[in-house]
């Protein structure tokens, strides 16, 4: 499954990302499992480390010997849950917000108004094309918090 907040999106629906969460919880499961069953061949009688059934049952997720041997998988979940904590409880994150690029903002704006009728279809062109959509999206943008996943921000109705 490919990360929903990619740089080559620039709109991702919340869903996709608390989904996308979930298969890296999966991928961690699997590589805990792996691991931990490889850690209870290799040790001492009674240093055996019980081996889940679920994400939730992980005991040492961030235990080091573990992460090295998946640093990338562990380092791209703690950037996506982290995401997810910080927009959790904003707008309607878990059922479904738009997640926009603050680099599309404008132009998301755009089509917005287009869409919701907030510009006649019959308006001129010359009208049309003169609309200073940067500004209507720095007054749009009160309504928005912003959120930050890898170096990127991201825009969510609050």
């Amino acid at each position: 499954m490919k990360n929903p907040l990619s740089r080559t999106r620039d709109v991702a629906d919340s869903r996709d990302v608390i989904e996308y969460k979930q298969h890296l919880e999966e991928q961690i499961l699997d590589a805990y499992v792996e691991w931990s069953e490889s850690h209870n061949d290799h040790c001492e009688e009674g240093q055996e480390i019980e081996v889940p059934e679920s994400y939730e049952e992980i005991e040492f997720v961030d235990e080091e010997a573990f992460t090295e041997t998946c640093p990338d998988l562990s380092r791209e979940y703690e950037a996506i849950r982290d995401f997810c904590d910080e927009c959790d409880g904003y707008g309607d994150f878990e059922h479904g917000e738009a997640l926009i690029r603050r680099s599309y903002f404008s132009e998301y704006c755009e089509e917005l108004c287009e869409e919701i009728g907030e510009i006649p279809k019959d308006l001129p062109s010359y009208i049309v094309n003169n609309i200073d959509w940067e500004g209507v999206a720095d007054d749009l943008e009160v309504d928005y918090m912003t959120v930050d996943y890898d170096g990127q921000e991201f825009l969510m109705r609050a």
